[in-house]
């Protein structure tokens, strides 16, 4: 006993129809560079495990600045702030920084300090060369699997509603 399935809509080539285009990138790489902040301030990693804890002597310059010694990369906010979208094609999006800075911290006080650094010298610290005299690691770019998962589910139901239009 055979199964039949008959279509009664005829529909444009699939590999004609652009599922993914500019617009969307641009939405996801908004996407990203939002959680990868949020995540960041509440000091968790690219894994969502916790950043591995401040020096003593660097903790004690955070407390006095800003009253908390949390590991959260935001002690200016220079470098989440300098996140951003830095390529966007009809099917690519990449989240970094511009280049730039001096890669000399200077100024009278903690704050000034950080802030003379750029992001992306913040960024490079924490992610590859490590931060301070241990070099401690604490990376914060890229996205957890909860996030990846955020991302999936924004392109599908793009690409969903670009298929319900095409009808």
């Amino acid at each position: 006993m055979a199964n039949r399935v008959r279509v009664r809509r005829n529909f444009p080539p699939l590999t004609k129809l652009e599922l993914v285009d500019h617009a969307l990138m641009q939405e996801v790489g908004k996407l990203i560079v939002t959680m990868v902040r949020r995540r960041t301030l509440k000091g968790l990693d690219a894994d969502g495990r916790a950043f591995k804890p401040l020096s003593p002597g660097y903790a004690k310059q955070k407390r006095e600045a800003l009253g908390s010694t949390r590991a959260d990369l935001s002690v200016s906010g220079r470098m989440l702030n300098e996140l951003r979208i830095v390529v966007v094609k009809r099917n690519e999006v990449g989240v970094g920084y511009l280049a730039g800075g001096t890669g000399r911290a200077s100024g009278g006080t903690f704050i000034q300090r950080s802030r003379s650094v750029s992001g992306a010298e913040k960024a490079n610290y924490h992610a590859n060369t490590g931060a301070g005299k241990s070099r401690i690691k604490r990376d914060f770019l890229g996205l957890t699997k909860d996030e990846q998962a955020k991302v999936e589910r924004a392109i599908q139901k793009h690409v969903e509603k670009k298929l319900k239009a095409k009808r």
